[in-house]
């Protein structure tokens, strides 16, 4: 699916991106795994607005598929938006002063609706970005 049309921010857009997301089975699925195997299947396009846009839907989804995760859906979002941007800081050749485990939980403090995300979640989800990178439907 192209996301041009889940993107535009309209109430039928929402709808369809809402309904396509249903189509993803995320439950007892890692945050990281689910944003996997959506990645690899939905065409991430458009400008930054555009893409955050549709991880809400993704992170909607996923709190509601896994409904002990995650308490809040902007929780997810804001992890799932930081996961995003730390692939691309671990992973980018042009960037030379990649983001260290301690930074990665430095940037995220506070944001769990107030509070901090789990050490244990954070540094699993650092290591498995870091030891293999998101995969995508096509370049962004």
């Amino acid at each position: 699916m192209c996301c041009s049309s889940a993107e535009s921010g309209n109430d039928f857009s929402s709808l369809v991106a809402e309904e396509y997301l249903r189509l993803f089975n995320f439950q007892s699925l890692t945050l990281d795994a689910a944003l996997r195997k959506f990645l690899k299947q939905f065409q991430l396009v458009g400008d930054a607005q555009e893409k955050e846009r549709v991880l809400m839907y993704f992170a909607k989804r996923y709190v509601d598929a896994n409904n002990t995760t995650f308490t809040d859906v902007d929780s997810c979002h804001t992890l799932t938006c930081a996961i995003m941007l730390l692939n691309t800081d671990l992973h980018d050749p042009k960037i030379q002063n990649k983001m260290s485990l301690n930074e990665f939980i430095e940037n995220l403090k506070g944001l769990n609706n107030g509070y901090n995300f789990p050490d244990v979640l954070l540094e699993s989800l650092y290591s498995a970005i870091k030891n293999e990178p998101l995969e995508f439907a096509c370049k962004i």
